[in-house]
């Protein structure tokens, strides 16, 4: 029997980003001893370059990949993983090049010092190959000058159908949102119709779930607006979607560079949790929305519209669900991705192979 195939995936921090991309997509190949996957969170050690070359020597990987692997040292990992014949990903989901002040000041003043810029330019160049999650960071990062070859994926987020959560409906009207601390600019986008609609529907409430701060525009409607803490375990987190019973959820987006790099992430989730979603008018959710799987606004009409329809008619909700549930099992299985996943390895095995060949 043939050894597993040895993958060693290696980033800032082990977030539900690696979960999604390799932990979920991989399981079964894992499960059934095709590769051995391992996966560790940055050591400031590494920048040491003979710590770098234990690390490697140790995990013997047949595939390196660093996924959002902005820290220093990634360049020694690379050299040490080329010595061993190992092939090397890098791994992006947001174009990390460029991160916009609307993600907040801590995240601005992280991503964009000089020197983590630097080293995550010299390291998506010294690798074999680029995995970015859509063509559009895929295009954006040639335009950024990346030079290494770049793949992009057709899906970044897969389900599995059988396991899709049932929908649990709160008893009263609820509108939710679910995100991280650097989207509210893109919260302010719908807060107006928000607003309108908490002002006409009595019972209606207003729930933000995770990272992001409570909407505090919304004070004065007291107990009808509230906020969740996120849950850091993503299994946990989409259980506890499920749980909060939105009859409706909104996915918005700015219209800016950084945000069309970005997956349709967030309605897979609230499809798969049995909530219907009215989303941004752009690109990121034109596939997902389409045939009535969900619904798409830009301004604040279109916004208040799609909401109240979908608040006031229950038909209409299991409608788009319906529509959603059956795009998520046509386009977004978990088989889909683990094909993508290994297709990426094979083409990265395969330019490390040729690169090799043509030093030797």
């Amino acid at each position: 029997m043939l050894r597993p195939r040895r993958l060693l995936v290696l980033c800032d921090a082990v977030g539900a980003t690696q979960t999604i991309s390799f932990v979920q997509p991989l399981a079964e190949d894992v499960a059934a001893g095709r590769l051995d996957l391992q996966m560790l969170p940055h050591d400031p050690a590494w920048v040491d370059p003979a710590a770098a070359a234990a690390l490697v020597a140790d995990k013997a990987p047949d595939i390196l990949v660093l996924s959002r692997y902005t820290s220093h040292g990634a360049l020694n990992l690379i050299t040490s993983a080329r010595a061993l014949g190992a092939a090397v990903i890098f791994h992006l989901d947001d174009d990390l090049l460029a991160v916009p002040e609307s993600l907040g000041p801590a995240k601005y003043e992280h991503y964009s010092q000089p020197e983590r810029v630097a080293a995550l330019m010299a390291a998506l160049n010294a690798s074999d190959l680029v995995y970015a999650s859509t063509p559009t960071l895929a295009a954006r990062l040639a335009e950024h000058g990346v030079t290494a070859p770049i793949a992009a994926g057709d899906i970044y987020c897969s389900v599995v159908a059988a396991n899709m959560l049932s929908p649990l409906p709160s008893t009263g009207p609820v509108i939710g949102y679910m995100a991280t601390g650097g989207h509210g600019a893109d919260l302010d986008l719908v807060l107006p119709a928000i607003e309108r609609l908490l002002e006409d529907i009595p019972d209606l409430r207003f729930e933000t779930f995770g990272t992001i701060p409570p909407a505090s525009k919304l004070a004065r409607f007291g107990e009808r607006v509230a906020h969740f803490r996120g849950e850091p375990d993503y299994g946990a987190f989409l259980a506890r979607l499920n749980e909060l019973g939105w009859w409706v959820a909104i996915a918005p987006l700015e219209d800016a560079p950084f945000n069309r790099c970005k997956a349709d992430t967030k309605w897979i989730e609230y499809a798969f949790c049995g909530i219907p979603a009215v989303a941004s008018d752009l690109p990121v959710y034109h596939k997902a929305c389409a045939d009535g799987a969900g619904a798409l606004a830009e301004t604040n009409a279109q916004w208040h519209d799609a909401l109240r329809r979908l608040v006031l008619e229950p038909q209409a909700r299991q409608d788009m669900l319906t529509a959603a549930r059956h795009r998520l099992e046509e386009c977004y299985g978990r088989a889909v991705l683990a094909r993508q996943v290994n297709d990426i390895f094979d083409q990265a095995a395969a330019l490390a192979s040729r690169q090799k060949h043509d030093r030797s």
